[in-house]
Order: C-alpha cells, then sequence, then structure tokens
C-alpha cells in the first residue's frame, strides 16, 4: 500500500499555485496518490499551538505510513513538536526543506516555532533528508551553522537555490517529486 503524502508550507504561504508545493501536490495527485497539502491558519500571524495540532492530527491518522514533506516554518513547527514530545506518528520519511535559522525568526510574530533545541536528530525507523538552498536569506550561514545534524541524515546543497521558493526558480522541482516517491525520474 502506498504512503499518504503530506505537504506543509511555511510562514507567509498561500500556497500559491507556482511553487514548488503545489507542484508536488499536483504530482502525487496525478498518480492518484492520497495526499494532504492544506492551507494552514493565520499564515501570515500563525498560533504554534493551532499548526502543531494540525501537524500532530495528520501525521498521526490512519494505518498507512505517511511521507512528510516540510518547508521553512513548517520544519521549526516539525522541530518544535519533537522538542515537546510529539510523536512522529506513522511519518516513515521525512524531508525538511529550506530551515530557517532561528536567529532570523527569533526578533518576528514566529519566534515561537523556533523555541527548540538547535539539534536535529536522527528518528528510529524515519528516512530523513534536508534540502537546503544556496544562498538561502533565512538561513545566511547554512543549517549546519545554526544546527547540529545527526551524522544519518542526508544534506543535499541545491544550487542557487536561495530560499527554495518561486521567486528564486521553485516551481516545479523535479528532484522533490524523486524522493518523495523514493526514485529516480527518467532514468
Amino acid at each position: 500500500m502506498p504512503p499518504r503524502f503530506v505537504i506543509l508550507h511555511g510562514w507567509e504561504n498561500r500556497r500559491p499555485a507556482d511553487h514548488w508545493e503545489h507542484w508536488l501536490f499536483d504530482e502525487l495527485s496525478a498518480r492518484d496518490l492520497e495526499v494532504d497539502y492544506p492551507q494552514l491558519p493565520d499564515p501570515d500571524e500563525p498560533d504554534l499551538d493551532t499548526w502543531l495540532g494540525l501537524l500532530d492530527a495528520l501525521v498521526s491518522r490512519g494505518e498507512r505510513d505517511v511521507t512528510l514533506v516540510v518547508h521553512s516554518l513548517a520544519t521549526s513547527l516539525w522541530l518544535t513538536h519533537l522538542a515537546r514530545g510529539g510523536s512522529p506518528g506513522r511519518v516513515t520519511r521525512l524531508a525538511l526543506v529550506a530551515i530557517p535559522s532561528p536567529a532570523v525568526l527569533t526578533p518576528t510574530v514566529v519566534a515561537p516555532f523556533v523555541e527548540h533545541p538547535r539539534r536535529i536528530g536522527a528518528l528510529p525507523g524515519v528516512e530523513q533528508i534536508v534540502f537546503e538552498g544556496e544562498g538561502d536569506e533565512y538561513s545566511p550561514g547554512g543549517v549546519r551553522a545554526d544546527y547540529a545534524i545527526d551524522p544519518t541524515f542526508t544534506v543535499e546543497a541545491v544550487p542557487g537555490g536561495g530560499h527554495l521558493v518561486p521567486a528564486s526558480g521553485f516551481g516545479p522541482w523535479p528532484r522533490i517529486l524523486e524522493w518523495t516517491l523514493g526514485v529516480r525520474l527518467g532514468a
């Protein structure tokens, strides 16, 4: 049975059609796969507890394994979820995309989202990857400058990727589709 896919967006995101997240949702849906890509409430001034409740519900429901793809603030949401004792739920594959620097977010309305340890650890039974855009303005020193990352994690640099948003050229992004499906396309 194929997994269920969950895609979560970040701060100030309203799921624009030209974003890679929306493209990924469309690609997975076209393959008749079950995909949750919700519009999280109040993306300009998100409430941490509300978003945590939605995350927990999305990764815990049902009997199928979950492949979770989180971008930007949603990566911080996931790390905070775990730091507060949250369970990985049904997640067996996890992509953390464009993890923002806590130093960049702390002086903003989303500061509560980065109140977690500066460590990204392995989770038993979960395949994990970090995608990091070169020149990301939300992570000026790179993810390793802000977090100790478990050596079992793959950190994949995306040349010229910036924050991996449409403004930096990330609408269709075949590599994220390949990782999400666990296959190499066109090979």
